[in-house]
């Protein structure tokens, strides 16, 4: 039986006088006949979730009217449910029940959900609820709706039986640096063309603690050809925090119709770019899009990278300033891992309104191709795209200004045309890039880009007339890595094998420097330059020595082993050449100039020390290298067991309980 289908008896009780009077489902209270408890439970599920569609349909006009698209998470998918109104708030109850939730074995998330409802109806000043967060500022001025995302991947399957449509959807949800709970279900319905009558297919529904992303196991379907009906799916999400006081939750739908496939049926979103340029030949190699630093020369893995594009001469400089644009790298002119990094010809994107180093940038260029049936005139044709941050939590999306070369909120689209050699065939065209503002910008952020398209249209009959909507929808999912350095200060000294010292700027490919006090060398493998619009850290010790370095570099200290420099504290002891230095001052400094680092040690020379020895002496500091700042950024993702004692006590006998019924 379907999780959500598990009701309990008191919830069924209930519901029957209700759902006995529903005309929808029977032709009246004397004449229908009592159901079964399976039976009343998919008819309160489809009741319940066929309003909740009525009311979302209206707020995804009113979104669409009031032109508030543009707002984070605002994008016209994700409703705000509205827990002062008795049917969302019934809806909620009842489906988080039906998933086996009950006010006895989930205490504080009842209790939430109550303290949730009474803010919204008194309008509590300073509820945090998702409302009240759509007009709160982040900590750098900008606008920030709620820290959770909701969405609902909803995609075609592949099927040699012509006489049925497959589908997968699944419910997710992700809020910035996690939540104490979080839940998110998913559910499938076939319904009439009308839109009054919902018919269960399918359902799941996830439950996490201490979380960052939740996302459901997937409803697979399975649907008949011809029969008239169509697929509507939807699903909740809610999400508490203690730490910030927020309750989110959320209502978003899909839907498509049910075409048979075939050799003529297109429904496809084709991605020329984002994709993986180089490190083909390493397993599960990530695309990189290297914003503000990358190796120019040495181990080559970014796929595409900022800089300039001189006007004149039209050469792209990688990693140089002013940043005007990004490029795709030309894998087989940079023969990796040794080469220069070198832009593929004609493969270059400008931001229209120029470059902010600050945001998250993704290029995107394909086509989405979809079949129409005879006789149909395209009505609508939309997209949403989003990064979900996969370690952190989260979810970034791109805004909405549809038309423009720089994406924001949907899919780059250009000029659709027809194919005239294959009957209705819809050619979408898109090229641009993906602007998802500063909250995607952490260093080495796992993310997932998901995209979706969706076109609608009205078909007539030219035999009887009538008028039919047509809807299909493509999502595609896309792995990408923001990929940044930590790095050194240019003009910073580092140390060579032979004890002296040169500036970051002088050092090459195949040069050796000094790792510890015992004399080891590497060498160096890999160079990386760039820019950072962030402060540096500088740091001063009480024999007068300093050094400035991004927030992020690997700092060895005498007592805590290695740290980000954003960590380190007035007091701390670092270690040094000379042996110990305590700092005397921690400050954040403006910097306008060049930050450098390289990759150290050959396979060979990597055998013989252990993983920890890729350091480096800057300005006489122990430092670490590029690799050294990857392994100490995965480190800092937390266990499940971290993850638990970060769980608010609040939620303790929730968690203890929802062991206890798995």
């Amino acid at each position: 039986m379907n999780v959500l289908l598990k009701a309990s008896s008191r919830r069924i009780s209930r519901l029957v006088p209700a759902l006995a009077c529903l005309s929808m489902f029977g032709t009246g209270c004397s004449q229908q006949k009592l159901p079964s408890r399976q039976e009343v439970d998919r008819q309160a599920l489809a009741a319940e979730s066929l309003h909740m569609a009525r009311l979302y349909a209206r707020w995804q006009q009113e979104v669409q009217a009031q032109g508030r698209g543009d707002r984070k998470n605002g994008d016209g998918r994700q409703m705000p449910i509205d827990l002062s109104d008795d049917s969302q708030y019934s809806f909620v109850k009842n489906r988080l029940e039906a998933a086996g939730n009950t006010p006895e074995n989930s205490p504080q998330l009842f209790r939430r959900l109550e303290k949730a409802r009474k803010d919204k109806k008194t309008g509590t000043p300073g509820s945090a609820t998702r409302e009240a967060l759509l007009h709160s500022t982040t900590t750098d001025g900008s606008s920030e709706s709620s820290r959770c995302g909701h969405l609902l991947p909803l995609t075609d399957v592949a099927t040699t039986d012509a006489s049925v449509a497959r589908f997968q959807a699944s419910g997710l949800v992700t809020c910035f640096n996690g939540s104490d709970y979080s839940y998110a279900d998913v559910t499938a319905f076939a319904t009439n063309p009308e839109r009054t009558q919902f018919r269960v297919l399918d359902t799941q529904s996830l439950e996490e603690y201490a979380g960052a992303v939740l996302e459901t196991p997937p409803v697979d379907l399975s649907l008949t050809v011809g029969t008239g009906e169509e697929l509507f799916v939807d699903s909740m999400a809610v999400a508490f925090d203690e730490s910030t006081g927020e309750a989110h939750l959320s209502y978003t739908a899909a839907e498509s119709s049910i075409v048979a496939p075939g050799a003529r049926d297109y429904n496809t979103l084709s991605i020329t770019h984002p994709r993986e340029l180089t490190g083909k030949h390493y397993q599960d190699n990530p695309i990189r899009t290297c914003l503000e630093r990358g190796f120019l020369s040495g181990f080559l893995d970014c796929d595409y990278t900022s800089g300039h594009k001189d006007p004149v001469t039209g050469v792209f400089t990688p990693f140089a300033k002013p940043f005007t644009g990004i490029a795709a790298v030309d894998p087989e002119a940079s023969k990796p891992p040794m080469g220069e990094w070198i832009s593929a010809q004609g493969q270059y994107w400008e931001p229209v309104g120029g470059y902010d180093i600050s945001h998250l940038y993704v290029v995107m260029s394909g086509e989405y191709l979809v079949s129409l049936p005879p006789y149909c005139t395209v009505d609508t044709l939309t997209s949403d795209v989003n990064v979900v941050l996969m370690e952190r939590g989260g979810k970034c999306t791109a805004g909405t200004a549809p038309g423009s070369s720089v994406l924001k909120g949907g899919i780059p689209f250009q000029t659709p045309f027809f194919d005239t050699s294959t009957p209705l065939l819809l050619h979408v065209p898109f090229n641009g890039v993906a602007d998802f503002g500063k909250d995607c910008l952490d260093p080495f952020q796992n993310a997932r880009l998901m995209l979706r398209a969706t076109v609608k249209a009205t078909c007539t009959n030219p035999i009887n007339n009538r008028v039919t909507t047509y809807t299909r929808s493509r999502f595609q999912d896309i792995v990408n890595i923001d990929w940044r350095n930590a790095c050194l200060a240019e003009g910073t000294q580092v140390t060579t094998a032979d004890g002296k010292t040169v500036p970051v700027e002088q050092v090459k490919l195949g040069d050796k420097l000094l790792t510890n006090g015992k004399g080891v060398a590497l060498t160096v493998t890999a160079v990386s330059r760039g820019g950072e619009h962030k402060p540096l850290v500088k740091l001063k010790d009480e024999h007068g020595g300093e050094v400035m370095v991004t927030e992020t570099h690997p700092m060895v200290t005498a007592k805590r082993g290695v740290v980000q420099a954003r960590e380190l504290k007035v007091g701390e002891a670092l270690l040094t050449r000379t042996g110990t230095a305590t700092l005397v001052g921690v400050e954040r400094v403006p910097f306008s100039g060049q930050v450098f680092n390289f990759a150290l040690g050959t396979p060979e020379e990597l055998a013989r020390v252990a993983p920890e020895a890729r350091t480096l002496y800057a300005n006489g500091y122990l430092v670490g290298d590029s690799h050294l700042q990857a392994t100490l950024e995965k480190q800092r993702t937390p266990d499940a067991r971290e993850l638990l004692t970060r769980l608010n006590g609040a939620w303790h006998e929730d968690f203890r309980r929802y062991q206890a019924r798995r």
